[in-house]
């Protein structure tokens, strides 16, 4: 027998596959945390939000730096850039002083990377996996079945989420003039309770990517205080794990509002029943706001969405293309007391296909800032109008609807 078919026989490699296909049960506590279809809520967090890279990712690394236990860090895109490097270098420091390191990246993500960026980590003793790695032959090989999640977990005590990769593109102040190659993103850092539903979604994706086993329970158990007053929870969605529930929570919270909702996403392809409760929400004469991307990083799905959003301007939704710089926020506002936060954005990749994960929060006073956040990109974006689609040429018109047509279909 040769070494390629020892390698593909592995049941290492094997079980590896099933886990990540949902067909291995993971541990029942983290398995079980997030069955229910209501959000598990949580009193007593603490909730700080960033409008950009260059204000969290300082944060992001003085936690790590001060990590005593583990550091876990999940993320889409890891880049050996300038940021890259700086958080691959914190990491190998604390795992050189006994912390327990463990770093998860997708592979499609991180494409570009090169792995050898990773050996000084590795060597210090961190625990490093690459999630779903391009292979052969299925089930390891699932393109569309992408770990999209940008988690931090530290010492069980703080926790962020949000838009954030790993990369210079996102070490951008909040509203750069420099173009599309600085991004303007939203991030979180979270503390109190619900960290410990955050340490739970890194423990599901690393067991699904086929981590290697470790003390998972003593990870849930540690005392988080109450260090706020923000009630919150965590909303992890996938394709197997609770499938749509971000666009089932999403279309609740649409349906519910009486006063205004507030969306922010750069890529905007979504399903049916969202775009109906977008048409149901303005009859009731709620006032229906979206904060797109105007410079984007995949024109296709621009010129989809116009076709679609000129159904959406017809019933009475505002539109806006933020054109300071490429937008990645991922936020939902809904009566300035409901919010959603975190790594969902609003295209059919996102809410079917991807591992994501999102903050959900309930009361004052981070729907308010994120209102305030809103009101103040759209300083800095256009408004998109049926005047403005209706100077698309055939041509454009042609082309448009047929970028709307593929994503209807395969995306």
């Amino acid at each position: 027998m040769s070494a390629r078919d020892d390698d593909r026989n592995d049941p290492t490699r094997l079980r590896a596959g099933l886990r990540r296909h949902g067909l291995v049960r993971r541990p029942a506590e983290v398995r079980t945390r997030f069955s229910r279809r209501a959000v598990r809520m949580s009193e007593g967090n603490a909730v700080d939000v960033y409008d950009c890279g260059r204000a969290a990712f300082p944060v992001m690394l003085e936690a790590i730096a001060a990590a005593k236990r583990f550091v876990h860090l999940e993320t889409y895109t890891l880049r050996h850039d300038a940021i890259g490097r700086r958080f691959l270098a914190a990491l190998a420091d604390r795992a050189r002083a006994g912390v327990d390191v463990r770093l998860l990246y997708d592979a499609i993500g991180s494409l570009p990377l090169d792995r050898r960026a990773l050996e000084p980590l590795r060597q210090a003793g961190g625990a490093i996996l690459e999630f779903n790695p391009l292979r052969a032959l299925w089930p390891d090989w699932a393109p569309r079945r992408r770990d999209h999640r940008k988690l931090l977990v530290v010492d069980g005590r703080c926790a962020f989420l949000g838009g954030l990769n790993i990369g210079d593109e996102y070490d951008a102040p909040a509203r750069p003039t420099a173009g599309a190659s600085a991004w303007r993103d939203t991030h979180a850092r979270v503390r109190g309770p619900v960290v410990h539903d955050l340490g739970a979604v890194f423990l599901e994706s690393w067991f699904r990517g086929a981590g290697a086993t470790l003390p998972w329970h003593e990870l849930l158990e540690a005392e988080t205080g109450r260090p706020g007053d923000v009630r919150c929870g965590v909303l992890p969605d996938g394709p197997i794990h609770r499938r749509r529930a971000m666009r089932d929570l999403l279309v609740d919270w649409i349906d519910e509002a009486r006063d205004h909702v507030r969306l922010t996403s750069p890529y905007f392809a979504p399903d049916r029943r969202v775009l109906e409760a977008l048409d149901e929400a303005t009859r009731r004469r709620v006032r229906v706001e979206l904060l797109l991307a105007g410079d984007t990083d995949h024109p296709w799905l621009r010129r989809g969405a116009r076709a679609t959003l000129e159904r959406l301007l017809r019933r009475g939704v505002e539109v806006h293309e933020y054109v300071a710089s490429m937008l990645h926020t991922k936020t939902a506002v809904f009566d300035g007391r409901r919010a959603i936060l975190g790594t969902s954005n609003l295209d059919r990749q996102s809410l079917q296909h991807n591992y994501e994960v999102n903050l959900v929060i309930e009361g004052p006073p981070v729907p308010a800032l994120l209102d305030r956040q809103f009101e103040a990109d759209l300083e800095h974006a256009h408004p998109l109008t049926l005047p403005v689609l209706a100077r698309r040429g055939p041509l454009t018109r042609l082309v448009d609807g047929l970028a709307a047509a593929v994503m209807r279909g395969f995306v």
